[in-house]
This record gives C-alpha cells, structure tokens and sequence, in this order.
C-alpha cells in the first residue's frame, strides 16, 4: 500500500474565461472543482492504476468537508485529521485569449503542534504497514521547515521507505535525512545544487551528485522532455521520454509521474519499466483539462511510445 501524506490540500477552484479583464466584471464559460495537493493527486492516480493507496491529510472547515466528500465520490481510500482553521482554495484561471493559465494559490491554515503530533502518531500507526511513504506538497503555516527531515526519519527507523516531493526549505532539509527517493523539477534540482542547469548533460550531472548523497533513487522531472533518473548500486542512469501529445492542463504531471513510478516500482521492481510508467501517467495527465490527472486507458496509449534510454 502507498500512504501519501498532504499537510497543506486544496481545493482547486477552475474557471474558464474567453478572456480576463482586470478591473472589470468578467463571465466565465465554465467551471469544475478537484480535490487539490501532491500527495492526494498522487493517490488519485495510484488508485487510478487500480493500486493500493491512502491518502492521509489534514482538513478543517466546510472546505475540509467538501474536500472529504469529493474523495469519497470517487472512492479515494483516505483519513483526515481535522484542525480548527478551514481548508485553503487554490484558483485556476484557464483563459482562450490569450491561451494560458493564470493561477492564485493561498497560504492555507496555521496547522498548531497538537495538530502535528497527532498527525504523526497517526502517520506512523498506519495498518497494515505501507511499502512507502509520499511526503508531498507545501508545508502549512506552523509547521516547521525540519518536519519532513523528522519524519523521513522515522520513518527509516520502522523500515519504510520515504519519497520526497517538495520545494525550498522543505526539500533542502529532507534530503540531509536521505529519503529513498526524491523527485525534484529541473529548477528545483538547480536551487537544491545551488547552480544552473542549462544542458541536459548538467541534469544527468545533478542526478549523479543527488544520488551521491545517498538518496537511492533520484528522479528530475523535465516536463514534456520527460525525466532523467539516478538509481540503484551500482547506478544506472535512465531517460525517460514520452511522445508528443496534446497538453490540455500540465498541473498535477509531476504527480502523477510520482504516482506511476511508484505503482510500477511495487508491481515490477525494475527501475526502467516504473521509470517508464510514471512519464507515461504525467504525460496522459497534460491531456487532461484541470486537475483531472491520467485515465488508465490513455497511460497504456501513451505507454506504448514512451522511449527509454540507458545512459550509463
């Protein structure tokens, strides 16, 4: 089973416009709401893959609540641990003229100590034991830039894997905790390394020197170029690239390239093949308008033409 863990979720609030105007009344063509945060979307996904997942968060308020209920519609294996503040809403504007998205995410709730202790306790005490554990997203206001550096910790103490998918302080301090996988961006890799990364020769570079660290499976998502992935001992490097396919929306790709690597790690353990998995679901995933994420029947469409490379 996959645990993901959201500390600071959303609703993702989407509104179509012809075109938006500031300053002035504008009326939108459509609108749709998700179940928004990187580690809820990478449960979604999983469980689109018809695997194994739980998707442990924290909500409050009537937003907490519509969250919970958009979870359950569609059947999303979930536990939330209330706290007092509400919920945060992230905005999505999706304009045709000119075509692009304009996006406003709030800061989200102040999470109190209490309410983090007991999220750790629940963390910990999930049964049965999960394969791995997803530490994805923002940190929420009063959570302390160290707690995924903590909690990977424990984590490793109890024998359970932990992935890494964050930014900034989040990320730089989890990685001195040496989680079994990180999956950073391009210009996140570059801010942990602290150089640019203007090649892809200096992104396979910066995959080897994350790997060096002792993290055992280093993934750097690079959009529609696919991702490069540092694993193993000894280390293989791979590259993985997906076809050219209609982008619809991008937001929710890396997650879901997450989510397939994650779910093709537990059912083939081969680096290469969840490699593979996991950019085919963040490319079917740009098909999909909003925060949709991946169907099953597209990922094994694009599956197919998903072209990997060993580089070593």
């Amino acid at each position: 089973m996959i645990l993901t863990v959201t500390l600071n979720p959303s609703l993702d609030e989407w509104v179509t416009l012809r075109s938006l105007r500031l300053g002035q009344l504008n009326r939108s063509s459509g609108f749709a709401r998700y179940p928004g945060g990187k580690g809820i979307n990478v449960s979604r996904v999983v469980h689109e893959l018809k695997g194994s997942t739980l998707a442990l968060a924290i909500a409050g308020g009537d937003d907490g609540t519509i969250l919970e209920g958009l979870l359950q519609r569609t059947k999303i294996p979930h536990q939330f641990i209330s706290i007092a503040g509400s919920t945060r809403n992230n905005y999505k504007f999706r304009t045709r003229f000119p075509s692009q998205l304009t996006e406003v995410n709030t800061e989200g709730p102040y999470v109190s100590r209490t309410s983090l202790r007991m999220f750790q306790e629940r963390l910990l005490q999930v049964r049965p034991a999960p394969s791995c554990v997803a530490l994805s997203g923002s940190l929420p206001p009063g959570a302390p830039a160290s707690l995924y550096r903590q909690w990977i910790r424990l984590l490793a103490q109890k024998g359970i894997p932990a992935v890494l998918d964050a930014s900034g302080q989040a990320l730089s301090q989890g990685v001195r905790s040496r989680p079994w996988m990180i999956k950073p961006n391009r210009e996140e890799a570059a801010e942990l390394l602290g150089k640019k990364l203007k090649n892809f020769s200096s992104v396979v570079r910066a995959a080897h020197s994350l790997h060096a660290l002792g993290i055992s499976v280093v993934v750097i998502s690079l959009g529609s170029e696919g991702a490069v992935m540092a694993a193993g001992k000894p280390r293989q490097t791979w590259r993985a690239k997906p076809p050219s396919v209609r982008v619809d929306s991008a937001v929710g790709a890396g997650d879901s390239l997450v989510a397939g690597f994650l779910t093709g790690w537990s059912r083939t353990r081969s680096f290469a093949e969840a490699l593979g998995l996991g950019v085919a679901c963040g490319a079917a995933t740009a098909m999909t308008p909003g925060t949709e994420l991946c169907h099953y029947r597209d990922v094994l469409r694009v599956l197919r033409r998903v072209r990997i490379q060993k580089l070593d």
